[in-house]
């Protein structure tokens, strides 16, 4: 079962950071290491070859992994780059095949002073200079799905509080029927169901706490006569008092123009 962390949208600091930087630069790492993810360690069993697969998986679905002033990122695609650096939902991004299979690592530092928030705008920046990616943003209409209250209210359990003292902090799993998350807020909530759905879910039920969630549905590729249960929308209306909507949206979009598979030399 992967287990994501879920990092919440914060806005990017603009304003000159405390520390010395020449106005108008943007803020960038103070060192990093850019390579394409590594070869998994040979073992000589199935369970410490799966092990290891797993424990990489974990750690990918982390996204950024933020300890004091190091920045580490494992297995992670262009795409999923992309996402971190402009806070972005996957669905929101057009480019390439090859952005969304090709896997990095990244082990960066960040100057003195500069803090967590400061880090999207970090690695928009390392983004630019190692992989010259060039990207444009454009309006395009989309079929989603709305996440809405259903009639009567939503039947939600809220947090007993942040996960690890962070708001939006929590972690979300989904594995094939159910999904499960810990402290999560609805948007990231949102995202999850999105893995489930056929179309983007957008989060437009307005509301802005943190949830626990555990939804249990049938996929529709395994509803047979044996396992059939809820669908993922009757099971939404069911066990939390939330419908999808179809909708079109209009829904800003990272068209990329231009990026390197091989990342420039460390």
């Amino acid at each position: 079962m992967a287990m994501r962390s879920l990092i919440p949208a914060i806005p990017v600091a603009l304003a000159c950071a405390a520390f010395a930087q020449t106005p108008g630069t943007p803020l960038s790492f103070e060192v990093a290491s850019v390579k394409p993810a590594s070869t998994p360690i040979a073992t000589k069993d199935a369970y410490t070859a799966g092990y290891n697969a797993g424990m990489r998986a974990a750690l990918a679905a982390q996204g950024l992994r933020i300890v004091g002033q190091r920045v580490n990122v494992t297995d992670n695609s262009l795409k999923d780059l992309i996402r971190l650096a402009y806070q972005v939902k996957e669905h929101q991004i057009s480019g390439p095949a090859w952005m969304a299979t090709e896997k990095y690592e990244i082990v960066a530092t960040m100057p003195p002073g500069a803090n967590r928030s400061q880090v999207p705008e970090m690695l928009r920046a390392l983004l630019a200079e190692r992989f010259h990616l060039k990207l444009h943003r454009e309006t395009r209409k989309m079929a989603v799905y709305a996440l809405v209250a259903a009639k009567g209210g939503p039947k939600l359990t809220a947090a007993a509080g942040p996960a690890n003292g962070r708001a939006g902090s929590g972690w979300t799993s989904s594995n094939g029927g159910r999904v499960l998350a810990k402290a999560s807020s609805m948007a990231a909530f949102a995202d999850l169901l999105s893995k489930a759905a056929d179309r983007p879910v957008i989060d437009m039920t307005g509301l802005t706490e943190l949830y626990d969630f555990d939804l249990t549905y049938t996929p529709e590729l395994s509803a047979t006569a044996a396992d059939a249960g809820p669908t993922l929308a009757a099971a939404l209306l069911e066990q939390l008092g939330l419908k999808m909507e179809r909708r079109e949206m209009q829904v800003e979009v990272l068209v990329i123009d231009g990026a390197d598979k091989l990342p420039t030399e460390n």
